[in-house]
């Protein structure tokens, strides 16, 4: 058992989840709808085969003039990075910083199905804790 927070204690659940033939415009009304800034994108099995993220759309239809009814499977990363739920939370940041990717899907470690989604800020959120723990155990250290 680890004392470091794992992925499955920050992610974001229940994925949210759409197929290669969803329409940018109706992928981004989800996004805006769920309050996220990536999907997951499925096969008919719910097997993960790709991501698309806010900026994917900006940069792949936006900026480009693409129709806003391209389907996300033409601008999504195929075979994205990903993580289990039982991974630390630092084994996620540190894939994220390797990669310089902002989103991951995660996945269960028992049937390799999507079942959440971390995020650079949700990392980020737990910073303040760490900074307080590390405050906590100086002092715990300098009274001894």
């Amino acid at each position: 058992m680890t004392a470091e927070p794992l992925v499955r204690d920050i992610m974001h659940t229940p994925p949210v989840k759409v197929t290669p033939i969803t329409p940018v415009n109706e992928a981004a009304q989800i996004m805006m709808d769920k309050g996220v800034g990536s999907l997951i994108i499925v096969d008919d099995n719910d097997n993960l085969i790709g991501i698309v993220t806010k900026t994917d759309i900006v940069r792949e239809v936006v900026a480009k003039g693409l129709s806003r009814n391209v389907p996300v499977g033409n601008i999504m990363t195929k075979n994205p990075y990903f993580v289990l739920e039982d991974y630390t939370v630092k084994e996620a940041a540190e894939l994220m910083g390797t990669h310089n990717i902002g989103h991951l899907p995660v996945l269960s470690r028992n049937n390799m199905k999507p079942v959440g989604m971390i995020s650079k800020r949700d990392i980020i959120r737990l910073a303040p804790h760490y900074i307080t723990l590390v405050y906590v155990l100086q002092s715990q250290v300098e009274k001894r």
